[in-house]
């Protein structure tokens, strides 16, 4: 069946940390005499955003306590420190991770999202974008200026329900009034998205920026502009 729609996760996928989540930890744990190494820390933060992902499927950390998240979020940063085989408790972490939240930071577009996203609007696809966040589908586009190059974006918020519930990628192709099976999504968590997009019948595509996913044996890209040439020589 011919690719009609192409849609996509947002964090880690079109948006990333500036600067990035490893200064940032860096900074902080350096205070409590922890060093970090980037290869560790892109390790902590694959298995603390796997967490993230099992917990949202679950028991979504929108709904959650204080409490709860205070303790969820002292685990991933445990989960996060363990990359450089950090063994740290979980007070320390929780302390932690609170004074992250101080550190100043932007959320920005990666460089290969708009040149991508005009690339499939002038080849007529129609855009999309799905989200756990818990905030309105509008205010994301609005936020990081997507509205005139994706059609709909959809959140847990609108949908009451989380990656990887196929509802959540129902709705968003109900508003793109497309069929799964003619539709690609592209994400960067083999839970939340790849299982997700499968779940709903979608096309499933892993974009692995920092290729932490070596045994993923499934259609893979590390950069957006890779995108293209894969619809035309596989899905077209």
């Amino acid at each position: 069946m011919k690719i009609k729609a192409v849609l996509f996760d947002l964090y880690g996928t079109l948006v990333g940390f500036e600067p990035s989540r490893f200064v940032i930890q860096s900074q902080v744990v350096k205070k409590y005499d922890l060093f970090l190494t980037e290869a560790g820390g892109s390790k902590g933060y694959f298995l603390a955003d796997k967490f993230m992902a099992e917990q949202n499927a679950v028991n979504p950390i929108r709904s959650m306590s204080i409490v709860e998240k205070e303790e969820f979020f002292a685990r991933y940063e445990q989960l996060v420190l363990s990359g450089d085989e950090l063994e740290i408790e979980l007070s320390l972490c929780k302390k932690i991770f609170k004074e992250l939240q101080n550190i100043p930071y932007s959320m920005v577009l990666y460089h290969d999202v708009i040149p991508t996203l005009n690339a499939l609007r002038e080849l007529n696809f129609k855009l999309g974008l799905i989200s756990n966040m818990d905030k309105l589908g509008s205010e994301i586009l609005d936020e990081f200026n997507l509205s005139s190059y994706v059609d709909v974006c959809v959140t847990s918020k609108e949908a009451k329900v989380e990656k990887p519930n196929s509802k959540i990628f129902d709705l968003a192709l109900s508003k793109l009034n497309v069929d799964a099976r003619s539709s690609i999504y592209i994400g960067d968590q083999i839970l939340s998205d790849i299982e997700g997009a499968k779940n709903s019948k979608m096309l499933p595509i892993l974009i692995d920026r920092e290729s932490s996913h070596t045994d993923y044996k499934g259609q893979k890209i590390t950069d957006l502009s890779q995108l293209i040439d894969l619809l035309f020589t596989k899905y077209n």
